[in-house]
């Protein structure tokens, strides 16, 4: 893509002010790679305009059809800073009584021409903007650090009509915090937290069932396990993330590691596959029908599981007798079922 024009401001929210940077011709490469960056990004979301006529898309259009008149691009790129300044002061209004604070750093604005589709896109990224000593005269500056993760949040706008009723964005966001799509873009999601929710934990379910289930394995248990405990724990969920974070490091019971590999990879492409966002906010009421599972134990006893396990490995652990016969060890916090089963010593 070729940058046709590029800024930076600093937002402060602390003292309430932006800071325009100039920026040398060899800031382009940063810019190109923090572009790259973001357009290869898989953990982001699809979201469309509220309305054309709000601040962010409208100065967005102005900036692409008036890209040769420096001075109204420089007023509207301004303007959009102040908005984001000005949501930021709001939201750390909001949560600075938590003790939290709004992610310090700078907005990132380019207009990007896209010479292979013929069409321009806005890019907006706000980025960690951090101080540093000058290892040559030992001075404190700020500036950009090359790591990516650094990157608190991201939008990609495609303005392939600048006359269009509505635009489309993908939208990247590194925390549950909605000011940064909802008050200060103004866009709204393509697909719903709720069903965002179903439709992902519905598809990791058939995947967990078609490979593991048919085996009666332990894995099938733990791993489901976990992915419940991950939808009911958190108020995030960056999809690849969870995936990881679950099977990443997983050491299997009765299935070899190519298996989990291979299960992995699966549910990877899942939201390609099944038409759901890489981030949403789960709601979790929305699978707690899906979470109950029913396990028949002895004739006349069942097993009735209806949450996420903490520990599940040392809460429910089966084992055989010396004598051959199976049984299963249940760790309880309940005292009245503890007493109704208690065998005197």
């Amino acid at each position: 893509m070729v940058i046709e024009h590029r800024f930076i401001h600093v937002i402060d929210y602390e003292q309430n002010r932006i800071l325009s940077r100039d920026i040398p011709p060899t800031f382009d490469e940063y810019v190109s790679e923090l572009i790259s960056y973001i357009n290869d990004n898989q953990s982001v979301r699809d979201y469309k305009t509220r309305s054309k006529y709000t601040e962010v898309i409208s100065g967005a259009i102005e900036i692409s059809k008036r890209k040769d008149d420096i001075e109204v691009v420089q007023e509207r790129a301004t303007s959009i800073a102040n908005r984001l300044l000005m949501k930021e002061v709001e939201a750390q209004g909001h949560i600075g009584r938590l003790n939290t604070q709004v992610q310090k750093g700078s907005l990132i604005q380019a207009l990007l021409h896209d010479e292979q589709a013929q069409k321009y896109v806005y890019l907006l990224a706000k980025v960690e903007h951090s101080t540093f000593v000058d290892d040559l005269d030992f001075s404190f500056k700020t500036g950009f650090s090359k790591d990516k993760k650094t990157i608190w949040k991201s939008c990609l706008i495609d303005l392939a009509s600048e006359d269009a009723e509505e635009f489309y964005a993908k939208v990247y966001s590194n925390t549950s915090a909605k000011f940064w799509s909802d008050a200060f873009l103004e866009f709204d999601e393509m697909i719903s937290d709720e069903s965002n929710t179903l439709k992902s934990f519905k598809a990791i379910e058939t995947v967990l069932n078609t490979n593991l289930r048919g085996m009666g394995t332990k894995d099938h248990t733990v791993i489901r396990n976990g992915f419940i405990a991950y939808y009911k724990g958190r108020d995030y969920i960056d999809f690849p993330e969870m995936v990881n974070s679950i099977l990443g490091q997983y050491e299997p019971v009765d299935v070899d590691d190519a298996k989990i590999t291979d299960i992995r990879e699966k549910i990877l492409q899942l939201p390609g596959k099944k038409g759901f966002d890489q981030q949403f906010n789960p709601v979790s009421r929305v699978i707690n029908a899906r979470i109950r599972r029913t396990y028949d134990v002895y004739t006349g006893i069942q097993l009735r599981i209806t949450d996420a396990i903490e520990d599940i490995d040392n809460t429910i652990i089966a084992y055989r007798d010396t004598d051959g016969s199976q049984y299963l060890r249940i760790k309880t916090n309940n005292e009245d079922t503890f007493r109704r089963f208690r065998v005197p010593e």
